[in-house]
């Protein structure tokens, strides 16, 4: 099993002691996961925290007219999980799919309840996890409240770039809340003021 990266990203955030770490990977089983495979469906009690080794997830829900919204990609170094259904073991209003195929850890719940119960470093690390998916959230709510759609996308492009090449653009639109004949004219308007700019600086030169 290959425990590397994780471990890696754990260290960064907060490290475990010896013996936390030996007890908490005898918890760790890999499942692999096949492109468009559902791992948490709508209305299911969440159980588990997943650790993408490789490959894309994403977490979407419906809105009230049925549409798909989708809510966060998950890349290869991230953790995911429905953090309310896992802590207070109701049933999720979300769903989590593979876009691609995958590489997940699996790590039960009673796993990380040990970790934080038990260990110092755990209860730390527990808390630490828990203050990044705040700020992650706060900021995409921020950016909802702040921004217009033309600067999200242009927000999204600058901070994940690679989302671009694995991500249809319908799924794109859906993360931006706008519909993809929305992104689909940002797109164009952002194209035509680089070519705009590159004939300005060309003039310019000559």
């Amino acid at each position: 099993m290959n425990i590397a990266a994780i471990k890696q990203v754990m260290d960064s955030i907060s490290p475990l002691n010896a013996e936390c770490w030996e007890d908490f990977t005898a918890f760790f089983t890999i499942r692999n996961v096949k492109k468009g495979e559902i791992i948490l469906d709508q209305n299911e009690i969440c159980k588990h925290v997943y650790f993408v080794n490789s490959g894309l997830m994403r977490c979407y829900y419906f809105s009230p007219e049925g549409r798909e919204i989708t809510g966060e990609f998950f890349e290869e170094n991230r953790f995911l999980t429905d953090y309310f259904s896992f802590s207070t073991q109701k049933p999720s209003t979300t769903l989590f799919q593979a876009l691609e195929e995958c590489e997940l850890i699996s790590i039960p719940r009673p796993a990380v309840y040990l970790m934080y119960d038990k260990y110092h470093a755990g209860e730390r690390f527990g808390r630490l996890i828990a203050e990044r998916s705040y700020i992650e959230l706060m900021d995409s709510i921020l950016a909802d409240k702040t921004m217009n759609p033309e600067q999200r996308y242009k927000k999204l492009i600058s901070e994940r770039p690679e989302l671009l090449e694995r991500v249809s653009l319908n799924m794109i639109a859906s993360f931006l809340r706008i519909t993809p004949e929305h992104l689909s004219r940002i797109r164009k308007k952002m194209a035509t003021a680089k070519v705009a700019k590159k004939q300005k600086i060309k003039l310019k030169v000559a």
